[in-house]
């Protein structure tokens, strides 16, 4: 999932208390839930494709801005891979890829994960996904575990992150690493095995620059 996720206080965010007990010393890093970058907020990735994801490196530029579907607002994730956008909840749970106002993969139920994040933490479900021009609905299961909570260097600069494991089987084993504090991934290691309906193949993305919006 090659993919999707203001701060009232960074250090809330991220979710770093002190305890006493002896003296001092940090508990585990914590994130209550997810907040998403403000609106207007803009981003670069590479992407460097091989195998059934293609080949070569290419850049995309991203934005963060907001919609309404079925009602309801929604945050949106524009500018990915194939000209797609996510279109979110507000609680960061992805409804699908969209063109434009129409879907083109949507998730039963929306896939998130399962905050708080704490390393260590993991969790698996059945996961409906709907090709909606072909109307057909897949079902697969997915196991995402928090490996850990480490800086992670890409061109953009240096950031902490949560480095998330995901498995489905389909055929997919993705590393995945968030910045809490920037609300989106700064790097993603995807890998398609020889069991994916498309073959094999790996991406590596890398964000190259980030620029906040002011949002509202």
């Amino acid at each position: 999932m090659a993919f999707g996720i203001h701060l009232k206080s960074r250090l809330l965010a991220v979710g770093i208390g002190v305890a006493l007990a002896g003296g001092c010393a940090l508990m585990e890093p914590k994130v209550e839930r997810y907040v998403a970058p403000p609106v207007g907020t803009t981003w670069e990735m590479s992407h460097t494709d091989t195998g059934s994801y293609g080949s070569g490196t290419t850049k995309l530029q991203s934005r963060r801005g907001q919609a309404t579907w079925q009602g309801a607002q929604v945050i949106t994730f524009e500018g990915l891979a194939g000209g797609l956008t996510v279109f979110a909840q507000q609680d960061g749970a992805w409804l699908g890829f969209f063109k434009g106002g129409t879907p083109i993969v949507t998730f039963d139920p929306p896939q998130l994960w399962q905050f708080p994040l704490e390393v260590g933490k993991s969790w698996a479900r059945e996961q409906r996904m709907t090709i909606q021009a072909a109307k057909r609905t897949v079902t697969y299961y997915l196991t995402q575990k928090v490996e850990g909570y480490e800086d992670v260097t890409v061109p953009a600069g240096t950031f902490k992150a949560f480095k998330i494991s995901s498995t489905t089987s389909l055929g997919d084993e993705n590393l995945i690493w968030f910045s809490p504090e920037l609300g989106i991934f700064v790097k993603q290691s995807l890998r398609r095995t020889g069991q994916h309906a498309q073959g094999s193949g790996t991406r590596e993305v890398q964000l190259l620059a980030y620029k906040r919006g002011g949002g509202y």
